[in-house]
């Protein structure tokens, strides 16, 4: 595989200030993969945490045209905006912290309801008119599961689209029209009514264009793997995934006053950042053995892992009744592993001296 999102964000991109940008993909296979990131990002996070559940998708389609239009129409734009930059998984990464503004700051207001309905109270973390334990916990969540690995799925079904945009221009503006219009809607008519305080929108905005600039200006090299390829074996980016996935909802749980184990023991500001060490020494690892090439088996270890945290969740889910939601998880699961076993099988047709040993 070529250097590509698995340790920046694509192939095909020219390290010169002044190259050209990257090609329209053609064919097909760029309405193949512009349909599938937008489903599943619509249903990846939302269904496997139960936020959505599964009978939702089919009794109430209009709010499943809503997570299509912000799940879908964020992961788009922030894929499409990275290709533009010449950026690679750094910008990614901060673009998806901006992202998790507008769903959980003003669309869902998680980050600002200390009575959110969705995620219980949060009075015990709310402290002028902020949420933080939802502010960074969500932050983090929504960057990595919601944006960065739907991109990653769709590379791997769909490689001819690797560092060749999926919108034109005119594209572009339409994707960014409904998912404004997703977010306004959500904001002011359809969510939470909720209404917050001037300040805290304007630190909203404040909070979410840091994340922009940051991702316009980061120099390329940033989070980018250290090696040419993976020197470690397969089940330690699993286990790599399990543990920053695990350690997500051991300090944050279901976001309610004591929803996680840390916060039966630490105060709120000490669990608000505790987030921050766990994503940080899970992307000094993936720099530092990920590799920037030949490594679509590291990137589905890695997802295999975040997603087998969700096996027991998904059970009391099903439980519980959201009924189909263990189905939906095997469903995931299975296709990883399938496009493991075709990755696998590639990797072996490398010469020796290129295989992780």
């Amino acid at each position: 595989m070529s250097k590509d999102y698995g340790a920046g964000v694509t192939t095909g991109f020219d390290n010169r200030p002044n190259a050209t940008r990257p090609g329209l993909a053609t064919g097909k296979v760029r309405w193949y993969a512009i349909v599938s990131l937008i489903i599943i990002a619509a249903c990846l996070a939302e269904l496997l945490t139960g936020s959505t559940p599964i009978l939702a998708v089919i009794l109430n389609p209009l709010g499943f045209a809503a997570n299509m239009g912000l799940y879908g129409g964020g992961a788009i734009l922030i894929r499409e905006a990275t290709l533009r930059w010449r950026k690679r998984w750094g910008a990614v990464l901060l673009l998806g912290g901006a992202y998790a503004v507008g769903e959980e700051g003003f669309a869902a207001k998680t980050m600002i309801n200390p009575n959110s309905p969705i995620i219980g109270n949060q009075l015990y973390s709310n402290w002028e008119g902020v949420n933080w334990v939802a502010l960074t916990n969500l932050t983090v969540f929504h960057a990595a599961f919601s944006i960065a690995v739907p991109l990653i799925l769709v590379e791997l079904l769909f490689p001819e689209t690797k560092g060749r945009r999926l919108l034109g221009n005119r594209g572009m503006a339409v994707t960014g029209g409904l998912y404004g219009l997703t977010v306004f809607l959500l904001t002011f008519f359809l969510g939470d009514p909720y209404v917050p305080s001037l300040g805290v929108d304007i630190f909203l905005v404040a909070y979410a264009s840091v994340f922009i600039v940051a991702a316009y200006l980061v120099p390329r090299s940033f989070l980018q793997a250290k090696k040419e390829r993976p020197d470690r074996r397969g089940r330690n980016f699993i286990l790599l995934g399990l543990g920053f996935m695990g350690g997500f909802f051991m300090i944050s749980g279901n976001l309610a006053p004591g929803g996680g184990f840390v916060a039966h023991l630490l105060s709120w500001p000490v669990t608000a950042v505790m987030i921050l060490p766990l994503a940080g020494l899970t992307a000094w690892y993936l720099v530092r053995h990920a590799g920037r090439s030949e490594n679509d088996v590291v990137k589905i270890n890695f997802v295999l892992g975040i997603m087998s945290i969700f096996v027991p969740i998904d059970v009391l889910l099903e439980l519980g009744g959201d009924v189909g939601v263990l189905v939906f998880t095997a469903t995931v699961i299975g296709l990883l592993i399938r496009l493991r076993q075709r990755f696998k099988h590639i990797e072996k047709s490398l010469p020796v001296s290129h295989r992780v040993v």
